[in-house]
């Protein structure tokens, strides 16, 4: 239950502490007085997205602080153990954002994510506003509606728990390649891929190798014609080696008059042995220059057969090799892992069965069930005034167990549509496609007030949703909030007389002037009086009429009425 709301630097509001009724409280105010800046505050406090732009101007941040008192669901209390939140009697949600941006979320002061605070917080309250009922007119919301209604919950947690080992199962069935077919398929491939770089017999750096090679094949007469040249300068007249023999002679045969001449014919010798190596060496060199062309067109296809390795296999030849070798280890894990694949899918097999076989007892239950829901819903609808509407759950054929195999999902096989006919020889069609938004707003009443019994939130919110009705319907309305009320606790913003008339607490809010000549927002509790001329003046009589006043005392004293029979039930 929603003890105390507190509000601060919200849009026009300073400071504002709110206080609820156990029951029913039905907040009122002219338009424009700032009740949704309550209800933005209050969706702000439970997670939804934040907005900077309701900061109040010249402020640094916002809080708003919901203090929720016992007892709780069994949900929430697991969710508290589970994150290791200590609780007694109270669970406190703030939440404060900055005019930078900056959010801190705290459960009973300790900071927490938004993710787990949100998850807490849609445990604890549920708001419809008057668009709400868009939720109503998607498919993928109808089968969890219908899914409230059962009461052996086992039969869903059973199904859950199958197919979460089946999805185990298809993870390891995966990691081994899916099925025997693909994992034949992996190995033909692997085997393939192996054979064609092995009969490559590619050494390493070979491509290096033979493209220079190519490249002195491709300039050989270049090559041939200096090597030539070069080897002229150490042979015949005037070669270097002639002239260091020379230079020897000359030197020798005064050395006997210069004794350090010697150490300059011993250099020179050894420049002259020099040279005769370097000349013989460029000899073998020219003499070697001389390519065959078929050995040139054995290069360039082996080179061919090479680039085409690497196109398939790697960039370099040392990532082909990196290929290679793993596509060796991926063969032998397949090859060795057969017999694992086959348990597994016999495993599979079978669990797929007992989830069909779960998911039959599932779907029974659920068309049984929707049977119930759509009986109570019709009584809802013409108690709501809608006395020629049609409602029916419509599911989708049970399919055999191969379509049930190849379109598994964690629902089992069902899908729901609601269907719908306001008037007498109109066809049920989908509620999407014909419900008008006040049909819709009366829908979901009838759908929360159906569900009061089954859903454990502690606070429904019903923001204006009794809008575009009247007369006698808001009588009705007026009472189906009650009949929740007395399940729930209930905070209604309304514009109804009937629906002020029927609270346990009436709360006003209006707008007012501050000293600085800023505006702000209050909200005063009323009493019996109060609530009379409130009643009033939504009923469109004149302040302080006696006849205005005593129509309101009657449809107050007719709303009390009401509700003291629904306490004696």
């Amino acid at each position: 239950m929603l003890k105390i709301l507190d509000i601060q630097n919200v849009a026009l509001i300073d400071n504002l502490s709110i206080d609820f009724s156990p029951k029913l409280t039905v907040m009122t105010g002219e338009t424009g007085a700032g009740k949704s800046i309550i209800i933005d505050s209050l969706c702000f406090v439970l997670g939804e997205k934040a907005n900077k732009g309701l900061i109040k101007q010249g402020r640094e941040y916002m809080k708003v602080v919901a203090s929720f008192s016992a007892p709780f669901a069994s949900e929430v209390e697991n969710f508290l153990h589970e994150n290791d939140i200590d609780f007694e009697d109270e669970i406190v949600l703030s939440r404060k954002l900055t005019v930078e941006g900056k959010g801190e979320l705290r459960i009973n002061g300790e900071v927490v994510s938004a993710t787990s605070f949100k998850k807490l917080s849609v445990l604890l309250v549920d708001i419809n506003g008057q668009h709400e009922h868009q939720k109503l007119l998607s498919d993928k919301f109808h089968l969890g509606i219908v899914d409230l209604f059962i009461k052996d919950k086992s039969l869903y947690e059973n199904f859950k728990i199958s197919y979460e080992k089946l999805q185990n199962i298809d993870k390891q069935i995966a990691s081994l390649n899916g099925s025997t077919q693909n994992q034949e398929r992996m190995l033909d491939l692997l085997s393939y891929q192996i054979k064609e770089i092995e009969d490559a017999k590619i050494e390493p750096n070979e491509d290096e190798d033979l493209t220079q090679k190519k490249i002195l094949m491709q300039n050989s007469g270049k090559i041939y014609d200096n090597l030539a040249l070069a080897c002229s300068k150490f042979d015949g007249n005037a070669s270097i080696i002639d002239g260091l023999k020379g230079a020897i002679a000359s030197l020798t045969s005064i050395a006997k008059y210069d004794d350090s001449l010697n150490a300059i014919i011993e250099r020179l010798e050894n420049l002259k042995y020099e040279a005769m190596d370097v000349s013989s060496t460029l000899l073998d060199k020219k003499e070697s220059c001389n390519f065959d062309e078929d050995e040139f067109e054995e290069i360039d296809t082996r080179l061919d057969k090479i680039k085409m390795i690497k196109r398939k296999y790697g960039a370099t030849l040392q990532d082909v090799f990196d290929f290679l070798n793993q596509a060796r280890s991926d063969y032998d894990r397949i090859l060795n892992s057969r017999d694992t694949l086959e348990k597994l899918l016999a495993e599979r097999s079978k669990i797929v069965k007992e989830l069909y076989d779960k998911a039959l007892k599932l779907g029974k239950t659920r068309r049984n069930e929707a049977r119930e829901f759509e009986s109570k819903t019709n009584a809802e609808l013409k108690d709501l005034g809608m006395k020629n509407a049609r409602f029916k759950v419509d599911f989708n054929d049970i399919p055999t167990l191969e379509c049930f195999e190849k379109s598994l999902n964690i629902n089992g096989f069902d899908q729901v549509k609601f269907m719908f006919s306001a008037n007498l020889g109109q066809d049920l069609k989908p509620l999407s496609e014909i419900i008008s938004g006040g049909e819709a707003s009366r829908f979901m009443l009838a759908l929360k007030n159906i569900l009061a019994d089954v859903d454990n939130v502690s606070l429904m919110v019903f923001d204006e949703i009794d809008s575009g009705i009247s007369g006698d319907v808001a009588y009705k309305v007026a009472c189906k909030i009650a009949n929740i009320a007395r399940r729930h606790q209930v905070v209604s913003v309304s514009h109804l007389p009937i629906i002020c008339a029927m609270a346990d607490k009436n709360l006003f809010v209006e707008k007012f002037s501050t000293k600085d000549n800023s505006t702000s927002v209050a909200v005063k509790t009323l009493n019996e009086e109060e609530t009379l001329e409130e009643i009033s003046r939504l009923s469109g009589g004149t302040a302080h009429s006696a006849n205005s006043l005593l129509h309101a005392k009657e449809m107050k004293n007719r709303c009390n009425e009401y509700k003291i029979g629904l306490d004696k039930a």
